[in-house]
């Protein structure tokens, strides 16, 4: 049964009573964000231990004790590392799983992270990029679940990457099943890894880009409908486009110029409901960023200063005041911070202000670590005496309109739609009870929020 069709046979019956009962409330307004002084947007760390130089981060409510939990990929330790989340913002020390065969003997070293429940059992899982000559390079290291938080031991290997850079989980493919897309950057290729819905995964596709992607960035940027990929060229210095047809195949559109790209992020950051991408220029000392035009093609690059000898290497789109307009996060390697430079709702932004979240950050992760309603920031330290950290977001008590999932400031039954659709593709919107996993209790709670207005 694929995901959609999990969500119709549960709650199908209640969904169409919710909305008889509220529609006569099909015009709410999103409610208005409070203004917060970009001073007071992220307060001090909060760590927790990891294994050996995490590059990687993730968020999801990994023992459904109903606290945000971390996740870390472990580049020198072969290793994932589970940090539980304690509620208020604190993190318990990490427990390390290893990332071996224990056939061979071999591990493998995890770069990028993601959580998601892979096999519908309401339990999130986790998927690690890794690295592995000794076992014949394969793209990805699975670990479910077992439904009291552990994870299955050894992990399953799947794919083939020389050098993995970037992943995301959806539905690429259009069957109802969780996907695993991801940069392959030496064989030049964007790698498509087909879910069998049931934990497993079948024969990957691979579609060339050359230029040597390191990253992935999903989302609909031609609106017909079909999630498209976005990769930065680290070779060739270019953003290139690729659009998906709704089956898993991908075909480049365009490239944009882009400096020495080492990561990107998506998101509205100018309001007009188009995709836009920004990426960090680690020699330049600068982000960059394109608008997006919602018909799959982009304009002209944009670059911001984030300071002499700043070296941004980690980047991140999310909005810190709620005031439906994505922050630029940018992870500054030296100095170990963040900055952010909130948007202004027009394509321009506010002076970057910078937050201390740890030794040489190199991925960010969004997600509610105290259930105040305001997003907090989890990241990856890149040093070899690994830990991750959570700095909680000072704009607390913005609470943003989640069942407005489509983001057109009303809250209306269309919203129903977009949120099955961010469910099948594992979107950040999909999450409707602050657990930071996408799973079928998510409805539940987005009825509640659309009865609720909000």
């Amino acid at each position: 049964m694929s995901r959609s069709s999990l969500v119709y046979a549960r709650y199908g019956t209640r969904y169409t009573a919710c909305v008889a009962s509220s529609v006569l409330s099909l015009a709410i307004a999103a409610g208005a964000a409070a203004q917060c002084d970009p001073a007071d947007s992220y307060g001090v760390p909060n760590s927790g231990t990891s294994g050996d130089l995490p590059l990687g981060v993730g968020t999801g409510d990994v023992n459904n004790d109903g606290n945000l939990d971390v996740v870390t990929g472990d580049f020198f330790g072969n290793s994932v590392s589970i940090l539980l989340g304690n509620g208020d913002g604190t993190l318990q020390a990490g427990v390390v799983v290893p990332l071996t065969d224990t056939v061979s003997g071999f591990s493998a070293a995890a770069v990028p992270v993601k959580t998601a429940d892979l096999n519908g059992d309401g339990w999130a899982d986790i998927v690690a990029g890794v690295q592995s000559p000794d076992l014949g390079n394969p793209g990805i290291a699975v670990l479910i679940n077992d439904g009291t938080g552990a994870f299955t031991s050894p992990p399953e290997f799947y794919a083939f990457s020389t050098q993995i850079r970037g992943l995301e989980i959806l539905d690429l493919t259009g069957d109802g099943n969780l996907d695993v897309v991801y940069a392959n950057r030496d064989d030049d290729t964007i790698n498509v890894v087909p879910g069998n819905g049931d934990g497993t995964f079948g024969s990957e596709a691979f579609f060339d880009v050359t230029g040597g992607p390191v990253g992935v960035a999903i989302a609909d940027f031609n609106n017909d409908g079909n999630q498209d990929v976005a990769t930065p060229l680290v070779f060739s210095s270019e953003i290139a486009i690729l659009a998906g047809d709704g089956a898993g195949n991908l075909t480049e559109l365009a490239r944009y110029p882009a400096n020495s790209p080492e990561g990107i992020a998506v998101g509205d950051i100018n309001g007009d409901g188009n995709e836009d991408l920004v990426i960090p220029f680690l020699n330049g000392d600068a982000v960059e960023f394109i608008l997006g035009n919602g018909d799959g093609t982009f304009g002209s690059t944009q670059s911001i200063s984030t300071g002499s000898g700043s070296l941004p290497i980690a980047i991140a789109l999310g909005d810190v005041n709620g005031d439906g307009f994505d922050d630029i996060h940018a992870g500054l390697f030296i100095a170990g911070n963040v900055q952010v430079l909130r948007s202004n709702g027009d394509g321009t932004f506010q002076a970057g202000v910078d937050f201390p979240v740890g030794a040489r950050p190199r991925d960010f992760a969004f997600g509610d670590f105290n259930g105040d309603g305001a997003n907090d920031l989890a990241a990856a330290n890149g040093a070899t005496s690994g830990t991750a950290t959570v700095i909680l977001n000072g704009c607390g008590g913005v609470q943003p309109c989640l069942a407005d999932v489509n983001g057109d400031g009303a809250v209306t039954p269309t919203d129903f739609t977009a949120w099955v659709n961010a469910f099948n593709n594992n979107l950040p919107e999909c999450d409707q009870n602050g657990d930071g996993a996408c799973t079928p209790t998510d409805f539940t709670a987005w009825v509640n929020n659309f009865n609720a207005g909000c």
